[in-house]
């Protein structure tokens, strides 16, 4: 039986709304010859939901969150989906959102491939490996952790129960001396640097999976907050009416406008889109799109060189001295306001 496989423990009331919207999408889209199982702690079980439970005990979840400060959740839960269900299996993301029929993402799964949600890029450019590729020059390591490595989304993984040798190479780079106390990215690199190891065919499940991430996320996650109150169950039947999330409109005025402001104060891309996401949170019609506005505008304000008496000087209403009249919802008015105290504002 071939078989999604989704993680959930802890406290995980996001992760919770997300598998609700993941599986709905699937069910949307039929589930013939598929099972789902689903990996998690006694407080995670989803009654509501059509999936085959795996409960973790407390001490396996203590365990895997503490692996010498090495976090591969997703590693144990591959070897623990293949080890339940002795078949291929397809490790989910919670953020994701099928687009076709889930069957199809195993007929891409071949012996000696590899499906990954999508290419992310390279290790250049990303600032925290930086001391790390430079600790690995002249090492064994040098061949896998160097600016020119492949980086893969692994959203989505399929596997086979012949794959366990990789997942071994993956566990082993994840603890290698030299990149075992990087926080970033650890799991996503060690699976690449495997996949790279073992010359695999790499194929992507981009156009069968949306795993949204970046700025995206606070759309959907607006829109969940709406369709998945906490402790509601969910009800299935209704899994073909589920709408298909998109970008909120940007209407053509504020973008002008935006255009403008930003060739006049001489503002970079993040800026620019961070202030128009601030115009368009205090024109959305709803509360709901203008706190997900406001949260997209502070992701691109966190990534601005902008001073922050510059950055609220151009975002009034979100300022220090305004934002609690702003309308937000708590986490997000919590978000900004740590922006601005970490910005010594």
């Amino acid at each position: 039986m071939a078989t999604l496989v989704y993680l959930v423990h802890g406290d995980a009331p996001r992760a919770q709304q997300q598998l609700s919207y993941s599986i709905l999408s699937a069910l949307r889209h039929g589930l013939e010859g598929i099972e789902i199982l689903l990996i998690c702690d006694a407080p995670n079980q989803r009654p509501d939901l059509p999936v085959r439970h795996h409960i973790l005990s407390a001490e396996t979840t203590a365990a895997w969150a503490d692996q010498n400060n090495t976090p591969l959740k997703r590693l144990r839960a591959a070897q623990l989906g293949l080890e339940v269900t002795g078949g291929n299996i397809c490790l989910m993301a919670t953020d994701t959102a099928f687009k076709a029929p889930p069957r199809q993402l195993f007929d891409l799964i071949t012996a000696g491939g590899i499906l990954v949600q999508d290419h992310d890029g390279w290790l250049a450019g990303r600032s925290d490996w930086d001391q790390v590729i430079d600790a690995c020059r002249g090492t064994q390591l040098e061949p896998q952790v160097h600016a020119g490595a492949a980086m893969f989304d692994i959203g989505v993984l399929g596997l086979t129960p012949q794959d366990v040798n990789l997942l071994f190479h993956v566990e082993e780079l994840a603890k290698s001396a030299e990149i075992k106390d990087q926080p970033s990215e650890i799991e996503q690199f060690a699976f690449s640097a495997a996949i790279e190891l073992e010359a695999r065919d790499v194929v992507y499940a981009r156009d069968h999976v949306i795993h949204y991430d970046g700025y995206m996320r606070h759309v959907y996650h607006g829109r969940f907050d709406a369709m998945f109150p906490p402790g509601a169950p969910v009800n299935t039947a209704l899994a073909h009416r589920l709408p298909a999330i998109t970008e909120p409109p940007k209407p053509l005025p504020l973008k002008l406008r935006a255009k403008v402001f930003a060739l006049r104060h001489r503002m970079g891309r993040a800026t620019e889109f961070g202030y128009l996401a601030y115009l368009c949170a205090f024109a959305a019609p709803t509360a709901e799109g203008r706190d997900v506005w406001a949260n997209i505008a502070l992701d691109m304000m966190m990534r601005s060189s902008r001073s922050a008496a510059q950055i609220a000087q151009h975002l009034p209403r979100l300022a220090p001295g305004a934002i609690d009249d702003a309308g937000l919802r708590p986490a997000t008015l919590a978000r900004w306001r740590h922006f601005w105290a970490a910005r010594g504002t």
